[in-house]
């Protein structure tokens, strides 16, 4: 009898634990705390209110449902200003909102994470941003239309937080990290004329260098980008933003092959770091204007989202 009883007891326990570390994608929705049921008939976004609406884009992208996750801080809402964090390869986007909150109460920023969910967005269209029907083997026969990119979503996105909250604002900061560092930085390079203000890149795996003579995904041959369009991204406000000890060659999900390893590293701190320098000759020899910084490295982190994350919000939000 004692035996059975231990024995249930420990069943007991196992059942009603949770893994801290536990990914929250869209399989978990339903076992968050109340403060993150998904709102079916769309926002009524508050001051001092933490939650997750379901975005419906339009055009090419109406048939995907986008469970965006948000906190705003008491405050006046028409006027705070907005910010979008990207997640990573788990798309975990309840974590890249919980990430912000305490920062979002502190320095009164809205946050919103859009969860771009493996079923409805894959790699390709997330990371890559869907520029291209495969984004690793680009040709002009598959270059897709602007209004196919995933990063036509965004503003879309904002102007439906605005008109809910009838805010005024003109503009939107974003921060991401790994994944969401891909998908932002190629946001940033592909569609520069967007409603993007400040945009900070954390730690991403590889990049899509603004160079010629390497195709795209790691460079802008076979991307149809003009050289209009570089002028305008480089015009743009964004920090490359490297962790000092993202230095691991050998970190799981890490792309190597051939062309990468030989254009941009290893490890990505060594590929963020090729990234801005190659970026800034880039500029300097087609005497372009250069707006890109690299931020300091953080010291003493390596790939961990919540410490850059920290550690960003000095150049998104400057007091």
């Amino acid at each position: 009898m004692k035996v059975i009883k231990f024995f249930f007891v420990i069943c007991l326990f196992i059942c009603c634990s949770t893994d801290k570390n536990e990914d929250y994608s869209n399989n978990n929705t339903a076992n968050t705390s109340s403060v993150n049921q998904i709102d079916d008939t769309g926002p009524v976004l508050t001051s001092n209110s933490t939650g997750v609406f379901r975005f419906k884009a339009n055009g090419f992208f109406s048939n995907r449902v986008i469970n965006v996750y948000y906190h705003i801080p008491d405050g006046d809402i028409k006027t705070m200003p907005v910010l979008i964090s990207f997640h990573g390869a788990s798309r975990n986007a309840i974590d890249y909102r919980d990430f912000w909150i305490n920062n979002s109460n502190n320095s009164n920023f809205m946050v919103f994470a859009p969860e771009f969910e493996a079923a409805d967005f894959s790699s390709d269209e997330y990371n890559l941003g869907n520029i291209f029907d495969d984004g690793d083997n680009p040709s002009s026969g598959t270059y897709n239309p602007i209004e196919e990119w995933t990063f036509s979503i965004l503003d879309p996105l904002f102007e439906y937080i605005k008109a809910d909250i009838s805010g005024t604002q003109e503009n939107y900061n974003a921060w991401g990290h790994s994944a969401g560092c891909q998908f932002l930085h190629r946001f940033v390079l592909f569609m520069p004329n967007s409603k993007l203000n400040i945009a900070v890149c954390s730690n991403a795996g590889w990049y899509t260098v603004p160079e010629y003579g390497i195709n795209f995904p790691y460079g802008l041959d076979q991307s149809e980008i003009s050289i209009n369009t570089l002028n305008s991204a480089f015009s743009k406000k964004l920090y490359i933003h490297l962790a000092e000890n993202d230095n691991d060659p050998n970190a799981s999900s890490l792309r190597h092959n051939e062309i990468v390893d030989n254009q941009q590293g290893l490890h990505r701190l060594a590929r963020g770091r090729y990234f801005y320098l190659k970026s800034e000759e880039v500029a300097s020899e087609n005497s372009i204007p250069f707006n890109w910084l690299k931020a300091q490295e953080v010291p003493n982190v390596a790939h961990n989202a919540s410490q850059m994350a920290e550690d960003a919000v000095k150049y998104l939000f400057p007091e």
